[in-house]
């Protein structure tokens, strides 16, 4: 009896490790999404940043003039490294100064998954760097208008 259960369980084994480690090779399919926010930096209305309040359920975002000269703002710039800045810029007398770090990509044509690593204060509210040894995530669906782009949370 042992017998008969060694030669059903051995090849019955064999059959699931082997199978398990040709999942293991399977390759991920990488999507490559329309990435139009790379090199570009865009302000945000209601003088908002994106990472620093995670329960914040929509950003409207500007492309930025660089003609224009602005004092008071938040922004968002976007690197070619899929890398992001979300900052904010005041005129003399409000010297607190915000800036979020991080990564971003498309996971769709139109959602963006922004992975928080860094919040720097600087300014009268001076504080450590806060890193993030796992990114706070925060995921948001892209809409276009015209020059404007609104996130939202789902």
């Amino acid at each position: 009896m042992k017998k008969n259960i060694k030669t059903i369980l051995i090849p019955f084994l064999t059959f699931i490790f082997l199978n398990n480690c040709e999942k293991g090779k399977e390759k991920t399919v990488a999507h490559n999404y329309d990435n139009y926010l790379n090199n570009s930096i865009w302000l945000i209305k209601n003088e908002k940043l994106i990472g620093l309040e995670t329960d914040e359920k929509q950003f409207i975002l500007t492309k930025k003039n660089d003609t224009a000269m602005i004092w008071n703002f938040s922004a968002v710039e976007f690197t070619d490294k899929n890398k992001f800045k979300s900052y904010n810029s005041w005129e003399c007398g409000n010297d607190c100064f915000t800036a979020i770090d991080g990564k971003y990509q498309f996971v769709e044509a139109s959602k963006i998954e922004f992975q928080i690593e860094n919040i720097t204060r600087t300014g009268t509210c001076e504080a450590p760097v806060e890193h993030f040894a796992k990114p706070k995530i925060i995921t948001l669906n892209v809409e276009k208008f015209g020059d404007s782009l609104v996130l939202n949370k789902n």
